[in-house]
């Protein structure tokens, strides 16, 4: 009888196997962001809840972001984010690096190109095209999607009847209100048009007005959310964010923003170019950066504790007049 029990239990391990074996290795393989926002952290250690200071916070991902994984550690990998370059780390550029949870990351699917972006503050993708379909998925803006043709068998991208077809990462399809986003080459298409691509990136930065800052996010900020991954910008996230979801990719972080940036003086700004801050302690260390938005405003991440706002560039540079100032452009 004992026999028999012990060769039933083998025989249900072996069975079961899988549920229990280490996961396929990622290392080399092109891996998507699954999750709606995804936490890089500097250990494989989580975010705890709020929006206090974390040294351990590097950046956020959105969900449809490429990494590339070096590493894995148990629920952990170790991975490159792909669309956010950066110098600082390794004196080289390369993809953000730091670490984020397996469970926030899928293998990438076969021809899953990403066409459209999120450009409202946050999109509900839905199981069908009506208002009050089930959520699938809540996104923010900034998030790269695939739009689905309307008619599979030609490339005739368009919503219908006031909605998009998405297809997801898991190769099921999802409704986005027309609204809430466009199709990159449409943003592409608008930048002929330099005034009025600069007043949309000052419009989109804007929906970010009164959202709590928070180091090392890249997300807009969700009330609802209980965290982690907590969302909210800091100043450089802001930037990048704005300027991502007017399909514009920038470095991720202050320093390396102006490190690419086309120098300029400051009476050459216009909407949409940047204004930086140096390091108090090091001068030649860019430290904080801040959207001009034109009649001598600026909106900026005002650190831990305070909120994105817009505010005067005299007023905002007599708050530290020790600093040194620097401007540069990315925009046409």
């Amino acid at each position: 009888m004992r026999q028999r029990l012990l060769a039933l239990i083998t025989l249900v391990i072996l069975l079961a196997g899988p549920a229990w074996a280490e996961p396929e290795s990622w290392v080399g393989r092109n891996i998507r962001v699954s999750a709606p926002v995804a936490d890089v952290r500097k250990e494989p250690a989580p975010a705890s809840v709020g929006r206090d200071y974390d040294p351990l916070e590097e950046t956020q991902l959105l969900y449809g972001d490429t990494v590339q994984v070096a590493e894995e550690k148990g629920d952990w990998v170790r991975l490159f984010a792909a669309e956010q370059l950066e110098w600082n780390h390794h004196n080289r550029w390369e993809g953000y690096p730091g670490w984020t949870e397996r469970s926030a990351l899928a293998l990438e699917p076969e021809e899953w190109n990403p066409n459209f972006v999120v450009t409202a503050k946050w999109a509900f993708v839905r199981a069908n095209p009506e208002p009050a379909a089930p959520a699938l998925l809540k996104l923010s803006i900034g998030t790269r999607l695939q739009a689905l043709p309307r008619d599979p068998s030609r490339n005739d991208l368009g919503p219908i009847q006031g909605w998009w077809k998405i297809r997801l990462l898991d190769g099921s399809a999802g409704w986005i209100a027309q609204k809430e986003g466009l199709l990159l080459e449409t943003l592409d298409d608008l930048r002929d048009d330099s005034a009025g691509y600069r007043k949309r990136i000052v419009e989109t930065a804007r929906i970010f007005l009164g959202d709590p800052y928070y180091w090392g996010g890249r997300s807009a900020d969700d009330p609802e959310s209980k965290g982690p991954p907590n969302t909210g910008v800091d100043c450089s996230g802001l930037v990048g964010l704005v300027y991502q979801a007017n399909n514009s990719i920038i470095p991720r972080d202050a320093h390396e923003q102006w490190m690419n940036s086309r120098k300029i003086e400051r009476d050459q700004l216009q909407p949409g170019d940047l204004v930086f801050l140096g390091d108090p302690n090091k001068p030649e260390q860019i430290s904080h950066v801040m959207l001009y938005v034109g009649d001598g405003r600026v909106i900026e991440g005002a650190g831990t504790g305070g909120t994105v706002r817009e505010i005067a560039l005299e007023e905002r540079l007599k708050e530290n007049p020790q600093r040194r100032v620097a401007y540069g452009r990315y925009l046409p």
